[in-house]
């Protein structure tokens, strides 16, 4: 078993029983480290989806019915009807405001993220030769991807999966001297294309499958060509 065969089962199954796939995680350390981030993740998910019930819940909702109906026998109809419009409008503009701001909080958080990995990652500005496209097409395919176009070889430089914010993401280099990343991010995605801006890069952030694509290089390389050709080319199954 490859690395690449034991990352892909890790994030589809990562429990399994397999002997071939613990035999691969006890003798890569880096294998093993991907499995630990995976389980890891796991646990910080389980985590958020337990919220505690309050041991006198039925209590308070008996208690609110009951105030409810007392309250209901004091108030006359056309109160009801002016204060379910004032909640209503200002329910929705507040709604309407949170939903904007949480917007561009989650933009400003991606477009670092993405930065700060670029940054840590290692520089493949030397790196000779492409890998063989169907390398990339595996990797992409681990995400929910299908690259129909295999005419992807002259552009890839290296193709691999990492983590970023705990949560594995698909790693590309590409274009000449691999100057420019792709990043493929799984999560919440963005409503539409939006630029990354920065000092030192230039990018894009585009919605895609089940997450967001992350085109970035250093300011003067150019992207549009790789951004054009990866929209053309990758049909997202989920």
């Amino acid at each position: 078993m490859n690395c690449l065969e034991f990352r892909r089962i890790c994030l589809g199954d990562p429990y399994t029983s397999s002997e071939d796939f613990a035999a691969h995680r006890h003798g890569c350390v880096e294998c093993t480290r991907f499995a630990d981030n995976v389980a890891e993740f796991d646990k910080q998910l389980l985590n958020a989806m337990q919220v505690p019930v309050p041991d006198d819940l039925g209590t308070r909702v008996k208690l609110r019915q009951v105030i409810g109906e007392e309250h209901a026998r004091r108030v006359r109809p056309w109160h009801w009807a002016l204060a379910a419009s004032v909640f209503i409008t200002v329910s929705l503009g507040g709604f309407f405001a949170f939903q904007v701001y949480a917007t561009n909080r989650y933009l400003a958080k991606l477009q670092a993220s993405v930065i700060d990995h670029v940054n840590s990652e290692p520089d493949f500005a030397s790196v000779q030769g492409m890998v063989p496209s169907d390398k990339f097409a595996r990797v992409m395919a681990a995400f929910g991807a299908e690259v129909v176009d295999e005419d992807f070889e002259p552009l890839i430089a290296h193709a691999f999966v990492c983590f970023m914010d705990r949560r594995p993401i698909a790693h590309i280099f590409a274009g000449e001297g691999g100057r420019v990343t792709v990043l493929y991010i799984t999560g919440e995605r963005i409503g539409d294309e939006t630029p990354i801006k920065d000092a030192i890069y230039r990018g894009v952030l585009i919605p895609a499958g089940g997450g967001n694509l992350a085109v970035i290089a250093p300011q003067g390389a150019p992207i549009d060509p790789l951004v054009t050709k990866l929209k053309q080319s990758i049909r997202w199954k989920i």
